[in-house]
């Protein structure tokens, strides 16, 4: 099923999906402060469009705002706005996204990453509901619904003194946490046709078919990046392809290689994993065999045969140090 907030379309191709979609609009009627969790690339913007859309305030703005993309020194007048001479070059006095967003949502992006100097004042609107632009010293009133998302652990945050833990329960009354897609694959074959369909018409190429090759690395592949990774995928292999058939080479090779081959058989397909497996340990832990046979929960005598089997003798550059 394709939903369609604003102008993004949202494939709804898992009962995990299926569930998020349905708390999101459950809860949009109410003017609760809305947490939506998640890796990066799952999608959590959509989320916040579709709870805006099914809210009191779908005929405001919907305003997104990367926290994490404004300089600090800049934030606090970026959200709240300020006064005419509340610091060196203001000109005149500007209003913040705060009171851009007035009617609207205004959705904040990368919320671990607020400074602890900004966060009190996020709590004061939140609680009574005005902002205090820079330089003044007269509340303002605000009518903005607040949606605010993380790929970060805001609990951990909140136990390393990193993340205010009032603000953090003021703003966690709904949790919405979008699974990442290797938790629902059952999406990826309608999300393939979708992006297929959607390039081709944006590139004004006839629409693109799937070698059968090329769908299994795309299902086998275990998607780290989440939706956005492929949507670019598939953007870049339609845009690409010299046929109206999609191949396994039009595939960034870096895909290609970590992803079981549709032709491999079972054990050549888990000795691949196993060699990548150990290569990314040993990348973790700096080289070092004897911390990365611990890691593993093997003997050092064992990683070492696997080593010689999967010729990686010579793999990194810093030598054991005992």
């Amino acid at each position: 099923m394709v939903q369609q907030p604003g102008s993004e379309k949202i494939i709804v191709g898992s009962r995990a999906l299926a569930n998020v979609m349905t708390l999101a609009k459950r809860v949009a009627p109410t003017d609760c402060t809305i947490l939506i969790t998640g890796e990066s690339g799952t999608g959590k913007e959509l989320v916040a469009r579709t709870v805006h859309e099914s809210s009191a305030h779908a005929n405001g703005v919907f305003a997104p705002l990367n926290v994490a993309a404004i300089p600090e020194n800049l934030l606090e007048s970026y959200l709240f706005g300020h006064e005419r001479g509340a610091f060196t070059g203001a000109e005149k006095s500007r209003d913040g996204v705060f009171r851009s967003a007035e009617g609207g949502t205004l959705f904040l992006d990368e919320i671990g990453e607020l400074p602890l100097t900004v966060q009190p004042k996020l709590l004061r609107v939140l609680e009574l509901k005005e902002i205090l632009p820079v330089g003044s010293d007269t509340p303002l009133r605000v009518d903005t619904r607040l949606v605010v998302a993380t790929d970060r652990d805001l609990k951990q945050m909140v136990a390393d003194s990193s993340f205010r833990e009032d603000l953090f329960y003021r703003m966690n009354v709904i949790n919405i946490h979008i699974p990442p897609l290797r938790e629902r694959t059952e999406e990826i074959p309608a999300l393939i046709d979708y992006y297929i369909e959607r390039w081709s018409k944006e590139f004004s190429r006839p629409r693109m078919s799937l070698h059968s090759d090329t769908r299994q690395y795309l299902l086998n592949h275990e998607w780290l990046g989440n939706v956005r990774e492929l949507a670019h995928v598939m953007e870049r292999a339609v845009l690409l392809s010299e046929g109206d058939t999609l191949m396994p080479s039009d595939l960034p090779d870096d895909l290609v290689d970590s992803t079981p081959s549709p032709t491999e058989d079972l054990g050549n397909a888990v000795d691949a994993f196993k060699r990548r497996h150990i290569v990314n340990v040993l990348d973790s832990v700096e080289y070092h065999r004897e911390t990365a046979a611990k890691v593993l929960g093997i003997s050092a005598a064992t990683l070492y045969r696997y080593i010689d089997s999967y010729d990686l003798q010579g793999y990194g550059h810093q030598p054991d140090v005992t």
